[in-house]
């Protein structure tokens, strides 16, 4: 009864291997019919309690959990108030950005219009800053250039050295 495990990793022709199937028995003849298999048993049945069946307590809500990753829903672009309200800060001091923050402002205003961002208030405060700043530093270039103009037109001529030759500063000598 001794056989060789066949390798399954062996070339050459196989043939497949078909499983037995049992044959079905027959009575013999004359003999006493087969055996039914055992039943299983079933669970013992439960009294009902005197006064009827009691009521059944709904099932506990399931648990929220903390949900996903990711921003929380109407917050996915609030960057953009943020991003306005600090480049129109930093215009202060380079003028550029002011108008940077005008642009982000803007984005935010409609972001929060179409309810994807809810800091609305930030955006605003970014438009307005930013707004002013261009306005101050238009008025100031207007400014510098008048007084550009003025000084020209006083000082000027062909001559260097006769340049601001008409204006009247008095310079004070310290004893």
């Amino acid at each position: 009864m001794s056989t060789t495990p066949e390798d399954p990793f062996a070339s050459g022709p196989q043939q497949p291997q078909q499983p037995q199937q049992p044959q079905p028995q027959q009575p013999p003849q004359g003999g006493p019919p087969p055996q039914q298999p055992p039943q299983p048993q079933q669970p013992p049945q439960y009294a009902v309690p005197p006064g009827g069946v009691p009521p059944q307590q709904p099932a506990p809500a399931p648990y929220g959990g903390y949900g996903g990753y990711g921003p929380v829903p109407g917050t996915e672009k609030n960057w953009m108030g943020t991003a306005s309200l600090v480049l129109s800060l930093v215009g202060l001091f380079t003028f550029i950005t002011a108008i940077a923050g005008i642009v982000f402002g803007h984005l935010s205003l409609s972001a929060a219009k179409r309810g994807e961002a809810d800091n609305r208030g930030m955006g605003i405060a970014g438009l307005v800053i930013g707004y002013l700043i261009v306005v101050l530093g238009i008025l100031a270039a207007i400014a510098i250039f008048a007084i550009a103009g003025w000084f020209i037109t006083e000082c000027g001529g062909d001559n260097p050295a006769d340049w601001c030759q008409n204006l009247d500063i008095e310079v004070s000598t310290a004893p």
